[in-house]
């Protein structure tokens, strides 16, 4: 048996860029590496089958399913553990499947860049994330994605920020990833208003900077919703997690989901 750890990552703004290799698809952009994040278990079964569950419910789980089989053909019984709820733009399906690459990869002896090879692909395949794995790669609190696609072919940066304590609130369901980048319309002024935001970041990185930037992302894409609309009028330190219903903040009270920054990688949990 071999349990991992991986943080999340909560993307502020970004810019989609597909091509037609996989590892090179992904996204520019900012984001936050968060304490909260995965803890995975693989047990090895006497058979090929996988046999997942996640927070306690059975599944067939096509991320994580993607990134096991990416290394292992051999038979787990998997149990996934999210620290936070899933489509809201935390990150939870790249921090499972790298975790759950990271257990498979060690019944091979195969190491955590192979992990992040197949995380990064079981994302791209089947509609999740395109940029949370390679920024959970970099160590950094507040990694920018300068290049997309996976490290080494991509190319992510440390912004020099970190966030003591940050606040996290679910105000809406999940929102779909593949659905929202799927529609032309929201996927044109994505790519528009995230490009120039990256460029802005980069610039001169900052706190302020990040949440205005974050905020005018939100603003000119269209995906706020009435109440996270309502929320972020309250604070110019709240944005809008990408992509969920879900917003983020350094200014938080007792109604809010309290973690912090970190520059952590993934990792294999000693028992």
């Amino acid at each position: 048996m071999v349990t991992a750890f991986c943080p999340g990552h909560i993307t502020c703004f970004f810019q989609p860029v597909r091509t037609d290799d996989i590892i090179t698809t992904g996204s520019r952009g900012v984001g936050i590496k968060i304490s909260k994040g995965t803890k995975v278990t693989l047990e090895e079964r006497s058979d090929d089958r996988l046999s997942m569950t996640m927070d306690g419910v059975e599944g067939d789980y096509k991320v994580t399913s993607y990134a096991i089989r990416h290394l292992s053909k051999r038979g787990f019984d998997v149990t996934i553990e999210n620290d936070l709820p899933v489509g809201q733009g935390f990150g939870m399906s790249a921090s499972g499947a790298i975790a759950a690459a990271l257990c498979a990869g060690s019944f091979e002896g195969i190491g955590l860049q192979d992990a992040f090879v197949s995380a990064h692909c079981a994302e791209v395949m089947n509609g999740g994330g395109l940029g949370d794995v390679s920024a959970i790669t970099c160590r950094s609190h507040v990694p920018i994605r300068t290049v997309a696609g996976l490290p080494p072919n991509g190319k992510v940066i440390d912004s020099g920020l970190s966030f003591k304590k940050l606040y996290l609130k679910v105000l809406d369901g999940p929102l779909n990833t593949g659905c929202t980048l799927g529609d032309p319309a929201t996927s044109e002024r994505i790519t528009v208003y995230g490009s120039e935001a990256i460029d802005y970041f980069i610039d001169g990185p900052s706190k302020d900077g990040l949440f205005a930037l974050a905020r005018r992302f939100s603003s000119n894409v269209g995906l706020e919703t009435e109440s996270i609309k309502d929320i972020m009028r309250t604070s110019d330190r709240v944005g809008m997690c990408m992509l969920g219903h879900s917003v983020f903040s350094d200014d938080g009270d007792d109604g809010w989901i309290e973690c912090s920054s970190t520059d952590e990688l993934p990792f294999i949990c000693k028992e």
